[in-house]
């Protein structure tokens, strides 16, 4: 399995148009941060608003600690312009918006497609190369085999801690109904908050997208006071608190 894990992320992904190069706008100059580190896995940000750069994870030259799966370069841009369908997870940079809304908050972004099930494979194993311990993924969907390549990277990962959209109904969407130890399902509530999306326009984010960065949140908080937990701890103390009107764990 490992052998199959490190072919995916040198793998080149295929299925979707790529960006070209000279179109992506440059990462804005910065600094590391601080803070917990805290994957999101997208079909791209806009990493230019700036409540968004401010919070990105660089090391110690100042280059961003993300990756773009689908061109193979440090700029993962979102050319959709915030136009992602829902089970994609919708405008990612609404969700990097809400993930970076605190101080506490080292944002590693990665660029999937999600047409291509090992790019999603291929996001957790670059993640474990990083300093993140928490992967945010707000995507998606009905086909088991779809998942099957997360599957195999999450089982071998499995100190890291993937949050993901609980479904509803007697449906079993996936990659939540994979029962694995190291995903943990978020329920969405009824709350929305106002944050920016796409271009630096705020927008209203609700739902499974807004369920699983506040998730992301509350872990961040949980291991700024405690950088030692396990995935099962962790797992567990986000069980406990919930989330009030914006979240819950699945049970």
């Amino acid at each position: 399995m490992r052998a199959i894990l490190l072919h995916l992320i040198v793998a080149t992904t295929l299925g979707v148009a790529a960006v070209a190069q000279g179109k992506k706008p440059p990462l804005p100059p910065g600094r590391d941060p601080g803070g917990v580190a805290i994957a999101l896995v997208t079909t791209g940000i806009d990493y230019t608003v700036p409540e968004v750069a401010q919070r990105l994870a660089r090391d110690g030259e100042g280059e961003l600690i993300g990756w773009d799966l689908v061109d193979q370069d440090r700029k993962p841009f979102d050319g959709s312009k915030g136009g992602t369908r829902a089970e994609w997870g919708g405008d990612g940079t609404l969700i990097a918006s809400v993930l970076s809304g605190g101080r506490g908050v080292r944002l590693v972004p990665v660029r999937v497609d999600p047409r291509d099930a090992a790019s999603l494979a291929r996001a957790i194993v670059f993640v474990a190369q990083t300093p993140a311990r928490v992967v945010v993924l707000a995507m998606w969907g009905t086909t088991r085999q779809d998942w099957e390549p997360l599957r195999q990277a999450a089982m071998r990962f499995k100190d890291v801690l993937v949050i993901v959209p609980a479904g509803k109904g007697a449906e079993a969407i996936y990659p939540a109904a994979l029962g694995l130890d190291n995903v943990v399902a978020v329920e969405q509530g009824t709350a929305g908050v106002d944050a920016a999306g796409f271009g630096g326009r705020v927008q209203r984010i609700s739902g499974a997208p807004l369920a699983v960065a506040a998730a992301g949140k509350a872990a961040a908080d949980l291991l700024a006071r405690e950088p030692l937990l396990d995935v099962g701890v962790l797992k567990r103390q986000l069980s406990e608190a919930g989330g009030g009107a914006m979240w819950q764990v699945q049970r």
